[in-house]
């Protein structure tokens, strides 16, 4: 094939947690491997990995995808960083600035992607569904932030928005963890991924179907096996910073005002062009970047 080359970076939801796929799928599990379909990507190659984190991302997966010359990148990260005690949102920023920018001086266009609420803390109501979503919220603004920083040329640099992308799906978009898109979860984000950067007709039909959903006891059995063991080994890091959290907040010094006028590591306030956004009905991302 000779489509685009696709690169996803980022945790576990790109990595595919809460998908299922049968042996019709090309490329794999998750949202980014369905959106490597749709866009009929000649490779793709999935970094993305449980529990990443962005300093993860520029550590462990940025060498890797600049490696495999992408003609896309998407990374869709920050997720783990709001759930730790020591969260940041001016680091998480920078360090999505130096993937950005590095993506983009690779020649590469790079899909974004705003986070919706943590489903399970949406549960618990009160102080800490406040203290969460204004996490994910300043997650949110370093990503548009960033991505804003590129709106100068019009080009490269794309965000689209998951929790719109399921809305449509209500209850049913998430995976027992009530954290993972379901299977149709990830099908709708990569459709509204594919609309994003101007996939000529995104269509569900073209992504394998997904399975059934499990039955009441399966859905049981994994919290037992796996949703409770996962709770308390993050716990034992992120509750003490949540009580935290929820104390400042009480007492009104919670995040506060996020400055967010940070530049792309060498490349100044836009940095250099990568490709130009298709119009739409034009076929695939093949012109999102420039020839090689």
């Amino acid at each position: 094939m000779n489509g685009p080359a696709v690169v996803a970076l980022g945790d576990s939801i790109t990595a595919g947690v809460g998908d299922a796929v049968g042996p019709d799928a090309t490329h794999g599990p998750g949202w980014a491997a369905h959106l490597a379909l749709l866009a009929e990507a000649g490779r793709f190659e999935n970094l993305a990995r449980n529990g990443a984190r962005t300093r993860t991302v520029v550590d462990e997966q940025l060498d890797r995808a600049l490696a495999a010359r992408p003609d896309v990148a998407t990374l869709v990260i920050g997720g783990n960083d709001a759930l730790r005690s020591d969260f940041s949102p001016a680091d998480v920023a920078r360090r999505l600035t130096t993937c950005v920018g590095a993506l983009r001086g690779a020649g590469a266009a790079v899909v974004l992607a705003t986070l919706p609420p943590v489903g399970l803390f949406e549960l618990c109501g009160g102080r800490v569904r406040s203290v969460m979503r204004t996490r994910i919220d300043a997650v949110n603004a370093a990503v548009r932030a960033v991505a804003g920083r590129q709106a100068g040329d019009g080009t490269g640099v794309v965000v689209f928005d998951v929790a719109e992308a399921v809305r449509p799906l209500g209850t049913g978009a998430w995976y027992v963890d009530r954290v993972h898109p379901s299977p149709w979860g990830h099908r709708h984000v990569a459709v509204t991924a594919a609309r994003a950067v101007r996939v000529a007709l995104p269509d569900l039909a073209r992504l394998p179907a997904p399975p059934p959903p499990p039955p009441a006891w399966e859905r049981a059995a994994w919290l037992t096996l796996a949703g409770v063991p996962w709770a308390l080994r993050r716990g034992r890091d992120f509750l003490p910073g949540l009580v935290r959290a929820v104390l400042d907040d009480l007492r009104g010094a919670g995040l506060g005002a996020l400055d967010l006028d940070l530049e792309l590591p060498g490349l100044g306030s836009r940095g250099p062009a990568a490709g130009t956004l298709k119009e739409p009905g034009e076929p695939g991302l093949d012109a999102l970047v420039q020839a090689t």
